[in-house]
């Protein structure tokens, strides 16, 4: 089953004439076995091999001496690099049916394994001297920008899907990186990438407090912390139940600004895509951008909860004023308390209206 003409013609085509390549594969692309006997298995079998043999080349008694690979660190990232994009692309092809494009791992697969081409060669050139280590970031920083090309056309995303899609998917892939590093050390592949991702400002320096931490590892462990202290928010409704003027205004307040937030980061997020898309050099801060807004942008701990914590505020009782508002909106006057709240919404309906009536 393993053809190295086809392997070598495959790898070249998704370096050089990427979309054509993948085009005249995707047919072929239904088996995962058969695209991982032709490309996947030869990329990070000879990657970490070429890596490996660069690694010669590194002085023992420099500091970069101390972390070049072993043969057992070869062969472990040999297999842990195998299990990674296989679970990375469950990832892709689980997100795409959930989002309205096509569930199906074999495409995902074979996605995936054009998509990181580039990222397998940097991977090998890694200890070049000199030059190895930035390489290896170009490449990792084009390999992203295939991902996003390759996805749509074998998973079929919808376009205003596309973005989140991607997003999501990356930075599951990331935790899952960072996962394997911290479990299994300097000797797993996650651990270099780490390293990796580190020095590119992905902070995870645990000295650091969350407000302090850049990219996406910073920006989760701020919403870990906003989330973790929301979830202590306690709040015991007034008696009555009514609403009063102060948390309808702050409400309206807070859901104004988060939705400004949200409309800014979607709007920075299309025009990267847009450079993507235009061929247009993209940086690995626009790709740590991209991430990086995600939790602003999806679950709980996002710009909403942000808002309502950074001002000293209750999150329990944001989220009473918010139910108490729908409750109203959609029962008008079932008690005295609703009708209360109803006279109350529609006192701010303009201002309310985007946020309860939907």
């Amino acid at each position: 089953m393993f053809d190295p003409k086809r392997t070598l013609d495959l790898i070249k085509g998704a370096l050089l004439n990427a979309e054509p390549t993948w085009q005249a594969y995707l047919p072929e692309a239904g088996d995962w076995k058969k695209t991982a006997f032709l490309l996947t298995g030869p990329l990070i079998i000879a990657s970490s091999l070429i890596a490996y043999l660069f690694g010669f080349t590194v002085d023992d008694s420099s500091i970069f001496g101390m972390f070049r690979p072993t043969l057992l660190s070869t062969l472990l990232n040999i297999v842990f690099s195998g299990v990674a994009i296989g679970i990375f692309a469950f990832i892709l092809s689980s997100l795409a049916g959930a989002f309205g494009g096509t569930n199906s791992f074999p495409l995902a697969f074979a996605a995936a394994s054009f998509a990181f081409v580039p990222a397998y060669v940097g991977r090998a050139l890694t200890w070049l001297p000199w030059i190895g280590g930035l390489l290896s970031i170009v490449l990792f920083i084009y390999a992203l920008i295939l991902l996003w090309r390759i996805l749509p056309i074998y998973l079929n995303l919808p376009t205003e899907k596309r973005t989140l899609h991607y997003i999501l998917s990356l930075v599951a892939g990331i935790v899952l990186s960072l996962i394997i590093g911290a479990t299994f050390g300097r000797f797993m592949p996650g651990a270099d990438m780490g390293k990796r991702l580190g020095e590119s400002g992905f902070s995870s320096d645990p000295g650091k407090s969350a407000s302090q931490s850049s990219g996406i590892i910073g920006t989760a462990m701020r919403q870990a912390e906003i989330m973790a202290a929301a979830e202590e928010d306690e709040y015991d409704p007034p008696s009555d139940g009514e609403l009063n003027d102060k948390q309808v205004k702050e409400f309206i307040r807070v859901m104004v600004r988060a939705s400004e937030m949200r409309a800014s980061k979607e709007q920075r997020l299309k025009e990267i895509a847009e450079k993507a898309d235009k061929k247009e050099q993209v940086s690995f801060s626009d790709i740590t951008e991209m991430m990086g807004g995600v939790a602003d942008m999806t679950g709980m701990a996002g710009a909403e909860m942000e808002l309502v914590k950074s001002a000293g505020g209750n999150w329990a009782e944001h989220v009473w004023v918010r139910d108490s508002l729908r409750t109203a909106w959609l029962q008008k006057d079932i008690n005295a308390a609703v009708k209360h709240n109803y006279k109350m919404y529609q006192k701010y309906e303009s201002e309310l209206a985007p946020y309860i009536a939907k």
